[in-house]
């Protein structure tokens, strides 16, 4: 019997050569994998996207994805650190502005008006890191960053994706692995997934050269906690810088 699984065992063996140029092929894969979504995001239009403003619906759901909270939005983005969202309309609005590692909080049905504590800063960089902008903009290419080809497989219903995984140091041992799938007729973003989270890309429409999802839903485990539908976007447009200033107080908020 031993002598029978040795001889099995003798053909399993991969010659040297090609077990050395595995991983090389696979992080080649993923590379490609990775240059044909900007290609189809707009090539160098996506890359050089400076600054882009949209509004529209979102949508919060409870543990049984029942409609919990749906609120107007404003979202204006000056990349690579600044971002203003708000919800709701006037004095009413609840907003958080993050700019690099500082950030601020206007809470209009209270009427307060604070900085970020450290711990909301740490979960907006993280949350910066992984966002689909930063990782296929940026993240991939640095040095650092390795890339895994993950295959093909189904997403969701009627939905196939080609993955790459984003294996992001954070110092030490701890790593960040982000999960991306690419539409495999359109290469464009259909999910994006780390740990337990996971975003969902539709509806993408060309803007200015630039293809942007239009709704994007964001699940933990399998249960849908918010949808954001954008109304209207647009990019490379300017933005006050004035908005990502913290007002001196809560009346003066703009």
């Amino acid at each position: 019997m031993s002598g029978g699984r040795a001889h099995v065992a003798t053909h399993l063996v991969l010659p040297l050569a090609i077990v050395l140029a595995l991983p090389s092929a696979q992080e080649d894969r993923a590379r490609a994998l990775m240059e044909a979504a900007i290609r189809a995001l707009g090539g160098e239009r996506y890359l050089a996207l400076k600054s882009l403003t949209g509004r529209g619906l979102y949508s919060q759901f409870n543990e049984r994805e029942q409609l919990q909270a749906l609120l107007p939005f404003t979202l204006y983005i000056v990349y690579p650190d600044r971002e203003r969202v708000e919800f709701g309309r006037g004095k009413d609005r609840f907003i958080q502005v993050n700019v690099g590692s500082r950030g601020w909080i206007y809470d209009g049905p209270s009427r307060n008006l604070r900085d970020q504590k450290e711990e909301e800063i740490a979960r907006f960089l993280a949350a910066q890191r992984r966002s689909l902008e930063t990782v296929l903009r940026d993240l991939w290419r640095r040095p650092d960053v390795r890339l895994r080809y993950l295959g093909e497989r189904e997403l969701w219903f009627r939905q196939r994706g080609v993955g790459v995984e984003v294996v992001v140091p954070l110092g030490g041992d701890e790593v960040d692995r982000i999960q991306i799938y690419f539409d495999p007729h359109t290469h464009l973003p259909v999910k994006l997934a780390y740990g337990e989270e996971e975003e969902r890309f539709y509806l993408y429409q060309d803007f200015d050269g630039i293809k942007l999802p239009l709704r994007i839903d964001r699940y933990r485990g399998d249960v849908q906690v918010s949808r954001a539908s954008f109304e209207e976007v647009q990019v490379n447009v300017p933005i006050d810088p004035k908005l990502f200033e913290k007002p001196p107080s809560p009346d003066k908020v703009r």
